[in-house]
């Protein structure tokens, strides 16, 4: 599994669980990530029509789901404009209508907009994905070795190269300053779009670092709070 299709699959994972209110509730980056795991998700998971076998269509290049099924297929075919920056564009927009939030294709507009004049390294730009949504997961308390475990289950038809990657921004300390500052110019609202997608900021850890992250990144209130609306997330900023 490459690079971008791991953040994919990581990232619909947060959407959908998001998007269920049994998960609102009971949450937890465990869940999710048990979720997460092909064939073997909980019975809220089944509830929210079968998380594990709609991921699991991921590179099967079949879809379920109106506009985000056919998303993943093109995802899942490996296509050019999938992988890079249009893909992430649409795979955001697409993962707002998952959480049930009010603008998916407004996002989608919005983050293309602010793209950078030059296509940045795929590879480069998923890495940057994965520790946004892993050190957004990660802020209101480091995952437990349960849910390092799950995390490595469900990830497991990854190849080694990029289980080691995923290890090594697990293990690396959450500064949403060192990630603002890591952020190449015209992918700032992208990567705050993907930390949003991974939590619900509703404790004080989990509003702070988002607050953080928005001003090292340069993230006006107005802006975060369409984005928050957009992916159906409480607001930071009144």
């Amino acid at each position: 599994m490459s690079l971008m299709n791991t953040v994919t699959k990581m990232a619909i994972g947060f959407a959908m669980a998001k998007g269920m209110d049994a998960m609102q509730k009971n949450g937890g980056l465990g869940n999710v990530l048990q979720g997460l795991t092909a064939g073997k998700g909980n019975d809220n998971s089944q509830q929210a029509g079968g998380l594990g076998g709609m991921l699991g269509q991921l590179t099967g290049g079949s879809g379920a789901g109106g506009g985000l099924g056919g998303m993943l297929g093109q995802l899942g075919g490996g296509t050019a404009a999938a992988g890079g920056l249009g893909g992430l564009g649409a795979l955001l927009g697409g993962l707002a209508g998952a959480r049930g939030g009010d603008g998916g294709g407004g996002l989608e507009a919005m983050l293309n907009q602010d793209n950078p004049a030059d296509e940045p390294d795929e590879d480069e730009m998923a890495k940057l994905m994965l520790r946004a949504m892993t050190q957004a997961a990660r802020a209101d308390g480091d995952l437990d070795a349960a849910e390092k475990a799950k995390l490595t289950e469900a990830l497991s038809d990854s190849d080694p190269g990029t289980m080691k990657i995923l290890q090594d921004i697990l293990s690396a300390p959450v500064s949403a300053a060192q990630l603002a500052s890591d952020t190449p110019k015209g992918l700032e609202t992208q990567v705050y779009t993907m930390s949003v997608n991974s939590i619900t900021p509703d404790n004080q850890a989990e509003a702070r670092y988002l607050h953080e992250l928005a001003s090292g990144l340069g993230i006006q209130p107005q802006t975060a709070n369409t984005i928050h609306d957009s992916l159906g997330a409480p607001r930071l900023y009144g």
